[in-house]
């Protein structure tokens, strides 16, 4: 490691967790079991989401769109009533075999139904078709795009003796990395909610010492965690509170001091730490502006660009290749700077830019930054939050925002192809979710209309509210 940093390595194993239902998850580290599990599972994907030669057309060659809600459930009951004949429910297998849409897109579709049964059901569906029931207290994502992996918090705490913990967690139980299917995919040391991963799980991150405004004597450590139960923990120089971006290639770990216990008058710049996967620091660097508080910073998938709140001025965006930083836009409103709501299109060719303030979407290569403006805007406006997803290229950009007008709040979605409204219509949301979210697949034929990430915390409906994850709303984009 680098000079000023510290390690602390450990090997967790595994704790007992129950299987309500009969069929096992099969054993990680068992070569000819995952390889016949593998099998299995891509039979299925060649069976209900089959690929095709033929080139599809992409939604802006079209001049006539039309968009249908495929399903949506607003309770746990009704999730768990549309599997009643199994998976993939009829609607899903309609689509996932149609072969005129992007094989990819319907792959997506495939991994994001699945982890939205998993984190209200617990419950995944193997390749068989059978039903997998795991006692959990949570089962959510760490990347939150794909959602390929989904981490398991058991129901009850199990004294696994481990010698080694993460600081601040010895008391915690260990977890598990499940694939889509259900199947195990590693163990994990600490199933913490605030936690980070790669696209294929092999390193997750999240910031262990137990430091908080309230135990500000207690350091800071990245904590690098890996499916085969080890971890690594590296000292934080800088005393304070930290965000944590992992990149979806995992090749990249970025944790920014947002909150330093000491903080001048002047607001005094304070450190990006880059991290390899291993835990190596491969540089810091020192923004030109000092950050703010940021639920997820948004990185792109290889690693190069972060974007974060910054004090003051909303955005900046940092390259952790070489070390640059750079405001990308100046706050409209007054609360623009509290936001942290970002997000890269799955090409990284844009970045998505909401907040309090009508959506914006930069172009990544020519930095030119479009501003869409909301159709038909309430009067009085108070509390306007806008998220801003987009799929390859902005071909199609969805807003979903929340807007306070008279003591009530009012959900709307506008979904855009190339500059264009094509649709747009008010979402009901359950009172214990505070913003939805209209994720958009990678050709964008897709849309998936969820809690924002904020809610990953409490996947649960054991959890805070009774159901944290719910609305589930699928819409198809056609072209005619």
């Amino acid at each position: 490691m680098q000079s000023g940093t510290h390690n602390k390595t450990g090997i967790t194993t595994l704790c007992t967790v129950a299987l309500l239902l009969t069929t096992a998850i099969p054993s990680y580290g068992g070569a000819i079991t995952d390889s016949f599990q593998s099998i299995a599972e891509q039979a299925w994907m060649n069976q209900y989401i089959p690929r095709s030669d033929e080139e599809t057309l992409p939604l802006t060659d079209y001049d006539n769109f039309e968009v249908t809600e495929l399903f949506r459930a607003e309770t746990i009951e009704d999730l768990e009533a549309s599997l009643t004949d199994g998976y993939p429910m009829p609607w899903l297998e309609e689509v996932l075999k149609d072969e005129t849409i992007p094989w990819e897109d319907r792959y997506w579709l495939d991994c994001r139904v699945r982890a939205t049964i998993a984190q209200n059901t617990h419950t995944f569906f193997n390749p068989a078709g059978n039903p997998v029931h795991i006692d959990a207290d949570a089962v959510f994502p760490g990347e939150l795009y794909w959602r390929e992996h989904m981490i398991v918090n058991p129901a009850e705490s199990v004294n696994t003796n481990e010698t080694e913990r993460p600081i601040g967690a010895e008391t915690c139980a260990s977890g598990m990395i499940l694939n889509s299917f259900g199947r195990k995919a590693g163990n994990i040391a600490v199933p913490a909610f605030n936690i980070s991963t790669s696209r294929s799980a092999n390193v997750s991150v999240y910031v262990s010492g137990g430091h908080s405004i309230y135990n500000r004597q207690n350091p800071s450590y990245a904590c690098f965690m890996y499916p085969n139960g080890t971890f690594v923990e590296t000292l934080l120089e800088e005393p304070g509170q930290y965000s944590v971006a992992v990149s979806q290639d995992g090749s990249t770990v970025v944790l920014s001091c947002y909150r330093p216990d000491e903080r001048s008058e002047d607001n005094t710049q304070t450190p990006v730490y880059v991290f390899d996967e291993h835990g190596s620091l491969q540089r810091t660097i020192i923004p030109s502006v000092p950050l703010d508080w940021c639920w997820r910073p948004t990185i792109s998938s290889d690693g190069q660009y972060l974007c974060h709140t910054a004090y003051g001025v909303n955005t900046c965006l940092i390259d952790c290749w070489n070390g640059t930083c750079g405001v990308v836009s100046k706050p409209v409103g007054f609360y623009d700077r509290y936001t942290g709501v970002y997000n890269f299109s799955p090409d990284d060719g844009t970045l998505c830019l909401g907040g309090s303030t009508t959506g914006r979407i930069l172009n990544m290569s020519s930095d030119q930054v479009h501003i869409y403006t909301e159709t038909e805007p309430l009067p009085s406006d108070e509390n306007t939050f806008t998220i801003v997803c987009c799929s390859n290229d902005a071909s199609c950009t969805t807003l979903t925002t929340r807007r306070s007008y008279q003591a009530s709040d009012a959900d709307y979605l506008t979904l855009y192809v190339d500059d264009s409204v094509i649709y747009s219509c008010q979402l009901h949301k359950l009172e214990s979710c505070l913003d939805l979210k209209t994720d958009i697949s990678p050709g964008g034929y897709f849309l998936f209309v969820n809690p924002s990430d904020d809610f990953c915390g409490y996947p649960s409906a054991r959890g805070y509210a009774d159901v944290y994850n719910l609305p589930l709303i699928v819409m198809q984009i056609e072209g005619r």
